[in-house]
């Protein structure tokens, strides 16, 4: 074996009983550390990871050499130092993979009993891209939490958990807020960015609870009190995605969420606000790249290999 395929003694594992990676197809049953969110991974595997995707959203910080991470419908070339964000369910996979990388996998669901959280969902929805060159200001502040976080979880501090999520916390506040700082670049002088969150504050969680409506953009820029062409801009300046785009990821994230119940692919298109199936069926495709009864059948298998 490369002697590079063994990680250095201080980042080995400090939890012992481990017991190896899990899949079902291509699900990943995510081992956190037991009565944890969280687990961490210097990862030095040579041969890579097929396409694969679990509910555990993904950050990537390559560390040496590079290679390629390929989600469904983008490819990052990962070079020494730079940064992926993935949300939970992305299906991905990892290519020439002659480098070293801290893989960390964390369960966002504390996170969502913060209001906030709706706010800076929209920017880490999609895959996150973070370089030295791209972001620079975000990108240090991103990547020292991140150095943090493994000095917290590889020295086994107590508290450990607390304080990763602390550090967490601090670092999807710092992307929300340069989401917002983006957007001020474009407000008029008797505006204040805080009218701009409150706005998008309100939409957002509205669009959350009403996925089966008609949200039609002229009745979001109606809602926010912008004019089509502000609102659109604003909207792709804070999220990264256009606002048709952000809602179909919303839609099909909670169709994912329901496909693990027993109702009918047709009633859950409804639910999340497809007119007809075909039109569900392919954004679904598109963006987790398998089809809704793929989905269903995969998730009802790695269920079973779960209990």
């Amino acid at each position: 074996m490369n002697n590079r395929s063994v990680p250095p003694s201080k980042y080995k594992q400090p939890i012992r009983d481990y017991v190896g990676r899990s899949m079902q197809d291509q699900t990943e049953l995510v081992d956190f550390v037991p009565q944890s969110h969280i687990r961490i991974w210097y990862n030095t595997q040579l041969e890579g990871y097929n396409m694969h995707h679990h509910g555990a959203a993904e950050i990537i910080y390559c560390v040496e050499n590079s290679y390629q991470v390929t989600t469904s419908d983008q490819t990052f070339a990962m070079e020494e130092g730079d940064i992926l964000l993935l949300p939970p369910e992305a299906v991905h996979s990892i290519s020439g993979s002659d480098g070293v990388r801290f893989i960390f996998l964390i369960d966002l669901k504390p996170f969502q009993c913060f209001f906030d959280y709706t706010i800076i969902e929209p920017a880490i929805m999609r895959p996150l891209f973070l370089s030295e060159k791209s972001q620079p200001q975000l990108y240090y502040k991103v990547r020292q939490h991140l150095l943090d976080i493994t000095d917290i979880y590889f020295n086994t501090q107590s508290m450990w958990e607390l304080m990763i999520f602390a550090e967490l916390l601090q670092m999807y506040a710092e992307i929300g807020k340069h989401g917002f700082n983006r957007m001020e670049e474009h407000k008029t002088e008797d505006e204040h960015v805080l009218v701009y969150y409150e706005k998008f504050a309100g939409l957002l969680k509205h669009i959350d609870s009403h996925l089966e409506e008609d949200l039609s953009l002229d009745w979001a820029a109606s809602y926010t009190g912008f004019s089509k062409y502000h609102f659109l801009r604003l909207f792709k300046d804070y999220t990264g995605m256009t606002y048709h785009g952000h809602l179909t990821h919303k839609r099909i994230q909670e169709a994912q969420k329901l496909l693990s119940t027993g109702e009918s692919v047709t009633n859950i298109a409804v639910r999340t606000g497809f007119n007809n199936l075909t039109s569900f069926s392919r954004s679904f495709k598109k963006i987790t790249g398998m089809s809704p009864s793929q989905y269903r059948k995969r998730r009802e298998r790695s269920n079973i290999q779960g209990k």
